[in-house]
């Protein structure tokens, strides 16, 4: 499958990059600033394209890797293309669906392929990309092609229907973006004990880096321990009477989902005096 990229950002640098060096046949870029275009190409030792028809005459994939925001408005800018016709067209987009691909005047085979992973550099985060999970959700007649790819690129994938695909987009942004809300929320209470915010950070990171690597190594049932998994209500209730409101509806809500985990791992507890104190909100 020969695969170009028209945009030339961030996840199309690094998706370039690895999946060259895991021997795919990656054509070239095709960015609206030529410039960007000749660097990706250097960077991924592919080819760069001036205009967009060129690309996609040599393709069999084409993946959009533009913001979400303009992948819509670069697909009508290239659907009129006659190459186009009968061909894949990808984007990496977590939140839209390949049904952005859907148009009565061009038959194309539509899908989303989203790396669960935080790309953060266009020039680095290739070396950690084997850590990234694959979802494809799209039409079914290559579904299994481009699985394939990925697979044999060392990835693993999973294939995400079309109507839970906004779930699962939600599922990513708990696991990453909401992790950072809550750190943050941790570092200010301990701003608020005296710490400054360097040391708060610096307070935190090893008890956040090692309970990082256990959900990874043992999941979160595994993983978890504290007061709440222990089902010491007293001490829940020593956390909220020195919390702000806003902190404290915070801190029930993580308490139910984290009495749902520790339900799990102990099976033989009982929680009823918890559970029946997150019921009332309050402890």
């Amino acid at each position: 499958m020969r695969i170009g990229f028209i945009g030339a950002g961030r996840v199309g640098y690094t998706m370039g990059k690895y999946l060259a060096l895991k021997g795919c046949d990656i054509t070239g870029y095709y960015s609206r600033t030529y410039e960007h275009a000749e660097d990706a190409s250097r960077f991924t030792d592919t080819r760069c394209f001036k205009n967009a028809e060129d690309l996609i005459n040599e393709c069999d994939a084409v993946f959009l890797t533009v913001s979400d925001s303009c992948i819509k408005t670069v697909f009508d800018e290239i659907k009129t293309i006659p190459g186009l016709s009968g061909k894949i067209v990808c984007h990496t987009s977590g939140a839209l669906s390949s049904k952005v691909f859907e148009d009565a005047s061009c038959q194309v085979y539509g899908y989303s392929i989203h790396p669960v992973y935080a790309v953060s550099d266009r020039y680095t985060s290739y070396k950690d990309f084997s850590n990234a999970f694959i979802t494809i959700e799209g039409h079914e007649k290559y579904l299994s092609d481009i699985r394939n790819v990925f697979s044999c690129a060392g990835f693993e994938t999973e294939v995400v229907s079309t109507d839970e695909k906004i779930k699962y987009h939600a599922a990513c942004t708990i696991a990453s973006n909401f992790v950072c809300g809550i750190y943050g929320m941790a570092a200010d209470l301990l701003e608020q004990c005296g710490f400054n915010q360097n040391t708060a950070e610096k307070a935190l990171n090893g008890l956040f880096l090692d309970n990082a690597k256990g959900i990874v190594e043992k999941g979160a049932v595994g993983q978890l321990t504290g007061p709440l998994e222990r089902g010491d209500a007293e001490t829940l209730r020593k956390h909220l009477s020195v919390l702000s409101d806003e902190d404290k509806s915070l801190y029930l809500s993580v308490s139910q989902e984290i009495l749902k985990i520790a339900k799990r791992k102990n099976k033989d507890r009982s929680y009823s005096e918890i559970e029946n104190l997150l019921k009332g909100g309050q402890l």
